[in-house]
């Protein structure tokens, strides 16, 4: 995937799915220069830096810490 510099068309999201605990979760993540951007409808927004990542194995990450967060705050509310 190419990266994205912000004076050209805006990047298009790639859409992806990791099972965790034996469920399916879908993301959609895009580079606009050295930034990875992870978004899920249900669970928000998470950026990183994508250094020397490939951008998919640094999404899958970045997901599965969206899940994770997501899943401790629903355990902690009453």
């Amino acid at each position: 995937m190419t990266r994205h510099k912000s004076s050209e068309r805006p990047p298009v999201g790639r859409h992806f799915r990791i099972t965790l605990d034996g469920r399916e979760f879908e993301g959609t993540y895009t580079v606009n220069g050295p930034i990875l951007a992870v978004e899920s409808l249900l669970m928000g927004v998470k950026r990183r830096q994508l250094g020397d990542a490939h951008p998919e194995v640094l999404a899958r990450l970045l997901l599965a810490e969206l899940v994770y967060q997501h899943e401790a705050l629903r355990r902690a509310s009453p």
